[in-house]
């Protein structure tokens, strides 16, 4: 880049060297109109032969040129005109000689322009065929990808339909079996409901009875009074068989609603039985395995937890054996082989 930069300011400053002395020469090479070739280039005459004569063209007037081959010699005017010519084709000649230095120079800038063109465009290509592999290759690859997520999704999309639709008919059949048995046991309990209203209306007319003996206790207490006391025992045990009835209603009640609440439970276990089944029936052969294998993981899991405790706890028994085996003086060697240096220590 440095190198570029150099030979451009090196062409600058060449233009402008030209520049400087065209002010100097009061010339103008600006237009460049008047050196444009527009014709068709002809090439020149071919050089003479050797030994030809050769001709010479001598620059001044027709004239000069007659008295020159009368013998005549020239005159101061034409002396003059012949080096104003001279030094007119003298400034012509130098100027285009800067014209071609100018041309050469403009030549080299165009070589120079075009060669970094076509780098530039070399580079652009490459980077443009790199940048359109990469596309090409993101592009495959993201296709690949999309159509693996929709390949799945159709998978799981169908399992979700199926599941969707068996928990629908599940959810329905067990609706109506649980409104089923809410319209029977809703009629059971009416009628218990019944018995227990006619045993209250018997019990309210014993007692209307009651309160007349009662009333009537004064005036024939004697013919009344053992009639009382068998109505009142009368009234005691229908209190007791009311109380029996209503004890044994409630236990039947008690053992019917248990009754319907386990055949819920088991109803409700049976459904989910059914669908989980029928979920792992339309599951994927894949997902079968892997839940199998998950099932004898958990189990291996829980054995190897269970060993871990029992080791625990033998681990737990032995330090406390070791424990006891350190404070034991039999154990301890230097105070068996060497008593002497230990003194009983009292207690």
């Amino acid at each position: 880049m440095s190198g570029r930069v150099s030979q451009f300011q090196g062409v600058t400053s060449k233009e402008d060297l030209l520049r400087t002395l065209g002010h100097q020469l009061n010339m103008d090479f600006a237009d460049y109109e008047k050196w444009t070739r527009k014709t068709k280039v002809t090439r020149p005459p071919p050089p003479p032969r050797e030994g030809a004569v050769s001709t010479s063209f001598m620059v001044g007037r027709i004239k000069s040129g007659d008295s020159y081959h009368r013998g005549k010699a020239p005159t101061y005017r034409e002396k003059k005109v012949a080096a104003k010519q001279l030094e007119m084709d003298k400034e012509r000649h130098e100027r285009m000689k800067i014209l071609e230095l100018r041309l050469r120079t403009r030549k080299k800038t165009l070589e120079e322009y075009k060669k970094r063109s076509k780098e530039f465009l070399l580079n652009r290509l490459e980077q443009n065929m790199k940048l359109a592999e990469d596309i090409n290759s993101n592009e495959e690859a993201t296709l690949n990808h999309v159509k693996g997520l929709l390949r799945r999704y159709e998978k799981y999309r169908g399992g979700i339909t199926t599941l969707n639709t068996n928990f629908v008919k599940d959810y329905d059949s067990a609706t109506q079996k649980l409104d089923s048995t809410r319209e029977r046991t809703n009629a059971e309990l009416t009628d218990l409901e019944a018995k227990v209203a006619e045993l209250d209306d018997a019990l309210k007319e014993k007692q209307e009875e009651l309160n007349v003996l009662t009333s009537y206790k004064d005036k024939e207490y004697p013919v009344k009074a053992m009639r009382i006391a068998t109505l009142q025992k009368e009234m005691q045990n229908l209190k007791i068989a009311n109380q029996e009835d209503q004890e044994d209603l409630e236990h039947i009640v008690y053992t019917e609603l248990s009754k319907y609440e386990k055949e819920r439970v088991r109803n409700a276990n049976l459904i989910t039985k059914d669908i989980t089944e029928q979920a792992i029936s339309v599951m994927h052969p894949s997902l079968k395995d892997m839940a199998l294998q998950n099932m004898v993981m958990k189990k291996e899991i829980e054995s190897h937890k269970k060993e871990q405790e029992e080791i625990l706890l033998v681990n737990k028994a032995l330090e406390r054996e070791v424990e006891v085996l350190l404070r034991d003086p039999k154990t301890n060697v230097r105070l068996q082989m060497f008593p002497e240096f230990f003194p009983a220590r009292e207690k």
